[in-house]
């Protein structure tokens, strides 16, 4: 038995799939180190740097989220 192989859907996943990974890793990267830079300054009583932090923290979040939706939305509508 011979398997059909759809090559233009292999090549899609071989770009796709490490641009998704690298997406998403620095979406967290981006709350992580939003999140840490704020209690650091919050404990340093250095408000503007707190807020720019807790900012930095919620965008990443916002992406996070964004590309998680967008994953699940490509997955359902593939069915």
């Amino acid at each position: 038995m011979i398997a059909s192989v759809d090559v233009d859907a292999l090549l899609e996943l071989v770009w796709a799939a490490p641009l998704a990974v690298l997406a998403v890793t620095v979406a967290w990267g981006l709350v992580i180190r939003g999140a840490t830079g704020t209690a650091e300054a919050r404990r340093d009583g250095r408000a503007l740097p707190a807020a720019l932090s807790a900012l930095v923290a919620l965008a990443g979040a916002a992406l996070f989220v964004a590309a998680l939706a967008y994953g699940l939305l490509i997955m359902l509508s593939k069915g």
